[in-house]
C-alpha cells in the first residue's frame, strides 16, 4: 500500500472514530433479511461504525479482481481486527463453483455469471446480489526487450490463439517479424480473463489452443512473460502496471487503428474488444452475518478509491450507492429469463452407463461422467480402470456400454466382438506424450534416448544400476515401475521402445493404477518409470520428466510437442469405443453426445492434447447423434 493511501485512510478511520464516540454505542446488532422479489424487501440495519465484529468470510474467484478484494480486506481489518477475511483465488470459474454450493460468502468475478453457474446456485439455494465493481482493460505483452512488436490485430491473435493454430514462430505471426520461437502464456480455464479473450478474441468462450503454459495465478504468467524472450501472453491491466518494469504492453488494432490500455481508453470504451466488466457476487443469505455486511458496505464505500489505486477504472459512484443499497435490503438480483427453447428442461433420465479400459483415458471420461450427472442426477454411471486390454475384454463379450483405450483395437478383440455380435464405433478424443519419470531428487538424468530406454525394458535386460545405463551415471540402484500387461500404456510403450507390443523384460512393479506409480516413484530415489502425461501433469512437484531422443535430439513431452509430433516416439491417440446396440438405450446416446460436445474443453482441461473440433463432429455423426 502506498504511503499516501494509507495517510488518507487513516486520517477517515480517526474521522470516523470520532464521530461514532458523539453517536454512542447503544445500538443493537443489525440483521439483513433476504427476501425474493415481487415481495418488499426488509431494510438491513447498517452497522454502526463503531460495532466490534468477529466471524470469518469466505471469498474465492478471480485473479483479476483480487487486488481490489483484498486491498478492501486489508483496510477493512484494521478497523475490524476480530474479523478474519480469506480471499483466495481459483479463478472466476472456480470461485463459482465454491460459491454457488455454499462454500464462500462473496465470489471475484472479471465475467458475468453464466446461466449454468446461476442454475446450479439456485439448485442448491443460493441467492446472489451482483456487483459491478470497476472495468478492466485485458492487457496484451511481450518480453521487454522484444523490439518488433507494438501493435496486433483482433486477426492476428485469432491466428495465433485459435484452436489447431500451429503458429510457434513469430516470423508466422506477420511477414517481417524475426525467426524466432513463439511460447504463449495465458490464464487458465477456470479463469474469466480466459473466458472474456476467447470470446472476443476467437469468436466463443473456452475456445482455445491448449498448447500453452496456463495458470490461474497472474504472477506466474509475470514471470513466464518476463523470463522469456519469445513470449506472448495475456491477463489484467492491473497486473501489467504493477509489473511494467519487466514488460511490454501491445496496442491493439480492432479496425480503427492501434490503442493501447490505459485507463482513459479503457474508460471511453477506444480499447476494444478487450475492455470487461469487474464484479463481485454475494450471497443473500450470508448477508445476515453482521461481518459480511459490514464488509460488502466498506467496499461499496472505499471501492472507487481502491479500485483506482489498485489500477483499474472504477465505476460510478451512483453505482456502489446501488450495490450498497441492494446489500442492506437483501434483495437478490434477478437474472435474466431464457430464451424459451433454451428455458426447456432436458428430458430427465435414468438407468447405468458401464464404462471400463484405459487408466489413461479415465480421466477425460471420469470428468465427462462428474460433468453429465450435473445434468442428469438420475443416470449412473460407473467408469472402472482395468486397462486397455481388460476393458476391451469385457466389452467384447458386451458387459460394458463404452471402453477406454489408449490404443486402437486390436484384430483379435475386433474378432472376439464380432463372434459375440457386438458391433462398435471407434471415437478419437485426443492425443497423450506417454511421460518418462525419475524420482525428482535425481540430478544426473533430463534426457534418455530410444536405445537406453530398449537397454533397460527390453526382454531378459538386467541393468539394475544406473552406472549401466550410461558412462557417467553414478553407481545407484535402479528400479522401475510401469503399467501392467493389460494397460494400453504399456503396449504402446513396448511396441515403441521394443519393437513389439508386449515385449518387456517382467522385473518390475507393475500396476493398472497410475497412483499406485506416481507414489513408486516419488518415494524410491533410483526409480524410473513410464505412464500418461496428465497424471505427470496432476503431480509435477513430486515427479521429474525425462526428454526423450529419438536421434533428432532431447523432446520434453509438453501439449505444443505432443501436438506437433515432435515428441516422437511417445505421442500416442486416445479413443473410446463405443457398442453401437448400448446407442438404443437413451441414457448412453445422451451420454456420448454430451462426450462429443464437451470434449474439446475437458480433455485439454485433463491434461491431453484434444483432436480438432471436426473430429468430435464425426464422431457423432458416426454414432447418429
Amino acid at each position: 500500500m502506498t504511503p499516501t493511501r494509507y495517510l488518507r485512510l487513516s486520517g477517515l478511520m480517526l474521522l470516523l472514530t470520532a464521530f461514532a464516540v458523539l453517536l454512542g454505542a447503544c445500538e443493537s446488532d443489525p440483521t439483513a433479511t433476504p427476501t425474493s422479489p415481487p415481495q418488499a424487501a426488509a431494510t438491513a440495519t447498517p452497522v454502526p461504525a463503531q460495532t466490534t465484529l468477529s466471524g470469518t468470510i469466505q471469498i474465492d474467484g478471480s485473479s483479476t479482481v483480487f487486488p481490489v478484494t483484498q486491498a478492501v480486506a486489508e483496510e477493512f481489518r484494521k478497523e475490524q481486527p476480530g474479523v478474519q477475511v480469506n480471499v483466495a483465488v481459483s479463478g472466476t470459474g472456480g470461485g463459482f463453483k465454491r460459491f454457488t454450493v455454499g462454500e464462500t460468502d462473496i465470489s471475484n468475478a472479471s465475467r458475468p455469471i453464466k446461466d449454468s453457474e446461476a442454475e446450479a446456485a439456485a439448485a442448491n439455494g443460493i441467492e446472489f446480489i451482483e456487483m459491478r465493481v470497476g472495468t478492466d482493460g485485458l492487457s496484451v505483452m511481450v518480453h521487454p526487450d522484444n523490439d518488433f512488436v507494438d501493435c496486433l490485430t483482433v486477426a492476428e491473435l485469432n491466428e495465433v490463439w485459435k484452436p489447431g493454430s500451429s503458429i510457434n514462430n513469430w516470423s508466422n505471426v506477420r511477414s517481417g517479424f524475426p525467426d524466432q520461437r513463439l511460447r504463449l502464456y495465458g490464464p487458465d480455464t477456470d479463469s474469466g480473463t480466459f473466458d472474456y479473450f476467447t470470446e472476443e478474441v476467437n469468436g466463443e468462450a473456452q475456445v482455445s489452443r491448449s498448447d500453452y503454459t496456463a495458470s490461474a495465478d497472474d504472477n506466474v504468467l509475470v514471470q513466464g512473460i518476463s523470463g522469456d524472450r519469445g513470449s506472448l501472453g495475456y491477463f489484467g491491466y492491473a497486473y501489467y502496471q504493477e509489473n511494467q518494469d519487466s514488460l511490454k504492453v501491445i496496442a491493439i488494432d480492432n479496425g480503427d487503428g492501434c490503442v493501447a490500455p490505459e485507463p482513459s481508453t479503457i474508460e471511453d470504451g477506444s480499447y476494444t474488444p478487450l475492455s470487461r466488466p469487474l464484479f463481485i457476487y454475494v450471497n443473500v443469505e450470508s448477508l445476515e452475518k453482521p461481518e459480511v455486511l459490514a464488509f460488502v458496505e466498506y467496499y461499496m464505500d472505499h471501492g472507487y478509491q481502491l479500485t483506482g489505486e489498485e489500477g483499474y477504472v472504477p465505476v460510478e459512484r451512483s453505482i456502489y450507492a446501488d450495490n450498497k443499497a441492494a446489500a442492506q435490503s437483501g434483495t437478490p438480483t434477478a437474472m435474466m429469463e431464457k430464451e424459451p427453447e433454451k428455458a426447456m428442461m432436458m428430458e430427465k433420465l435414468s438407468g447405468t452407463i458401464q464404462i471400463d479400459g484405459s487408466s489413461t483415458v479415465f480421466p477425460v471420461t471420469q470428468a465427462v461422467a462428474e460433468e453429465f450427472r450435473k445434468e442428469q442426477p438420475d443416470v449412473q454411471v460407473n467408469v472402472a480402470v482395468s486397462g486397455t486390454g481388460g476393458g476391451f475384454k469385457r466389452f467384447t463379450v458386451g458387459e460394458t456400454d463404452i471402453s477406454n483405450a489408449s490404443r486402437p483395437i486390436k484384430d483379435s478383440e475386433a474378432e472376439a466382438a464380432a463372434a459375440n455380435g457386438i458391433e462398435f464405433i471407434e471415437m478419437r478424443v485426443g492425443t497423450d506424450g506417454l511421460s518418462v519419470m525419475v524420482n525428482p531428487s535425481n540430478d544426473f538424468v533430463d534426457c534418455l534416448s530410444v536405445e537406453e530406454l530398449n537397454e533397460i525394458w527390453k526382454p531378459g535386460s538386467s541393468i539394475n544400476n544406473w552406472q549401466d545405463v550410461r558412462a557417467g551415471f553414478p553407481d545407484q540402484r535402479l528400479r522401475l515401475y510401469g503399467p501392467d500387461t493389460d494397460s494400453g500404456t504399456f503396449d504402446y510403450f513396448t511396441e515403441e521402445v521394443n519393437g513389439e507390443a508386449q515385449v518387456s523384460r517382467a522385473d518390475y512393479t507393475a500396476s493398472a493404477d497410475d497412483n499406485v506409480l506416481v507414489q513408486g516413484i516419488a518415494g524410491d530415489r533410483g526409480s524410473l518409470g513410464y505412464f500418461g502425461y496428465a497424471y505427470y501433469q496432476e503431480n509435477q512437484d513430486s515427479l521429474k520428466i525425462v526428454a526423450i531422443d529419438n536421434g533428432d535430439g532431447c523432446i520434453t513431452p509438453e501439449p505444443s510437442t505432443i501436438e506437433d509430433g515432435s515428441y516422437t516416439p511417445l505421442s500416442r491417440p486416445l479413443f473410446i469405443y463405443v457398442n453401437v446396440k448400448s446407442l438404443d438405450k437413451p441414457e448412453v446416446k445422451a451420454f456420448v453426445t454430451y462426450y462429443m460436445d464437451h470434449g474439446y474443453q475437458l480433455t485439454g482441461e485433463e491434461g491431453y492434447v484434444p483432436v480438432d473440433r471436426s473430429v468430435y463432429a464425426d464422431n457423432k455423426a458416426a454414432a447418429g447423434l
